[in-house]
């Protein structure tokens, strides 16, 4: 059920954990295997969905923002996902690195900061320790 506002509304069902698929109720077509990265087994795992929807909807929002401004949007995410043992369990360490063609450093770092704002996915991740936004010359991973 949608929340009140809703402008979009998803709902995505994972029945079994690391194994077998997780699936868009209603949208039989869309469906992932899903896995462990600490198995061998195939299916996409969690590091995977975290950063593509960091690098897609992060990128996109970057694209507005360089609009906004006038710009032609020309900037390239990487999104580096790590799983490492934490005091308790597992923690997820996520490096975001923008590449601009045309801005300099500057100028991209001024987008970044806007975008960080605006992006429903940088919001719920910026705050967390364990997450990094890093305007580069060229990529590192």
């Amino acid at each position: 059920m949608a929340v009140d506002g809703s402008l979009y509304h998803t709902e995505i069902v994972n029945e079994h954990g690391l194994t077998g698929q997780s699936y868009v109720r209603g949208n039989e077509g869309l469906a992932l295997g899903v896995s462990s990265s600490l198995l061998n087994s195939p299916g996409t795992n969690p590091e995977q969905f975290i950063g593509f929807a960091l690098s897609t909807c992060f990128n996109a929002t970057i694209g507005i923002v360089e609009r906004q401004h006038k710009l032609e949007p020309d900037s390239i995410i990487h999104t580096g996902v790590d799983i490492v043992k934490d005091t308790v369990g597992y923690k997820f360490i996520v490096r975001c690195q923008i590449f601009f063609n045309k801005l300099d450093n500057d100028q991209g770092q001024k987008m970044v900061d806007e975008a960080l704002n605006q992006c429903p996915v940088a919001k719920l991740l910026k705050a967390n320790e364990n997450v990094t936004f890093e305007v580069v010359d060229q990529f590192s991973f």
